[in-house]
């Protein structure tokens, strides 16, 4: 069996795929790629004022000739266009002949793996994503929410307590309980972010344990149904640093690697990141881009960072190997699409 996990395909124009991407697809049971973008209704309208994704209209047929099989719609632009729009995209994508995971029309649905020939892949937003845009009894995406608290020195903890009750936050917070607008909470807070004891100054980063345990029976049910599952997860919870993967992923990988799949790989940062392989799996925090049809290229190069890198992870003969991709980026002194 051959499968080939490709990095975030964001498509606004016409592309050109290489000779060796081309080759590294051949004759692969599975292609798997993050569809980063919407195809929305006509008639449906934007749920934000800026970087939409209303992909070309031929993507799906560009993405079909390269040997795609295998879409993950958990991200953060097939929601740009509303409710109208995911179902909009899934639909045109389902119609295609793809296999679709990570968004539809309620979380069953969303939550539910695509498979094709023995591979099943579960697609996993982790974020931010806001409330309506997260698939329950009815549409939207299938949601890892991730839960942030400040560690900080008690010292450093009391100080913020005393400014958050001279400020009149602290009261603002206890009467919002106390009438049921937000839930009881337990511990320091500041201005809404929970604050934990630390020796040091650190971001936590905690998924949410309801969302974590249903992925996880999502994963032990692909791995009845498929001889390979593939975990694409994609999120927007970066490190400062560009350079490198947040700490958070590494623990969260494994716990998807734990549950059966054989693979977990990520997208949403612009860039790659090297993957760990051991024992026939693989965690990729990290796969950079297919395609990045972005109206910053020149921002990004200014700033240095190498959005021009992507990789494909292969797994053939029972392993894993990476290899990396071209990128196929904007043409020099082509127009960028509006709003992006």
């Amino acid at each position: 069996m051959k499968v080939v996990a490709l990095g975030q395909a964001l498509i606004h124009g016409p592309v050109t795929w290489s000779a060796a991407l081309r080759a590294l697809c051949r004759d692969a049971d599975a292609v798997v790629c993050n569809f980063e973008g919407c195809l929305p209704a006509a008639g449906a309208w934007p749920m934000k004022r800026k970087t939409l994704h209303a992909a070309h209209p031929e993507a799906l047929a560009m993405l079909a000739d390269l040997g795609v099989t295998h879409l993950a719609l958990g991200n953060n632009h097939v929601w740009d266009f509303g409710h109208a729009g995911i179902l909009a995209t899934r639909a045109a994508i389902a119609d295609a002949g793809f296999a679709v995971s990570g968004a539809g029309v309620d979380l069953a649905e969303a939550g539910r793996a695509g498979c094709r020939n023995g591979v099943a892949v579960l697609s996993v937003d982790l974020g931010p994503t806001p409330d309506w845009a997260m698939a329950d009894a009815g549409p939207g995406v299938n949601a890892l929410r991730l839960h942030r608290s400040l560690g900080l020195p008690a010292g450093d903890i009391d100080t913020l307590a005393r400014l958050a009750e001279a400020s009149g936050e602290a009261e603002r917070q206890r009467r919002r309980e106390a009438i049921g607008y937000d839930a009881a909470t337990q511990g320091a807070r500041f201005y809404g972010l929970p604050l934990e004891p630390r020796d040091r100054v650190e971001e936590i980063w905690t998924p949410d344990p309801q969302d974590m345990a249903r992925i996880l029976r999502d994963v032990a049910e692909a791995v009845q149904r498929a001889a390979v599952v593939l975990v694409c997860l994609h999120y927007h919870h970066w490190a400062p640093d560009w350079a490198a993967p947040p700490g958070w992923l590494a623990p969260l990988g494994a716990a998807l690697l734990g549950a059966g799949a054989q693979g977990v790989v990520a997208t949403g940062p612009p860039v790659a990141y090297p993957a760990e392989v051991r024992a026939g799996q693989i965690l990729a925090p990290g796969m950079g881009n297919l395609v990045f049809h972005t109206a910053r290229a020149a921002r990004y190069r200014k700033l240095g960072i190498p959005i021009e890198t992507g990789q494909a992870a292969i797994f053939e003969g029972g392993r894993w190997r990476v290899e990396a991709v071209d990128v196929v980026l904007p043409l020099s002194g082509q127009a960028p699409p509006r709003g992006i």
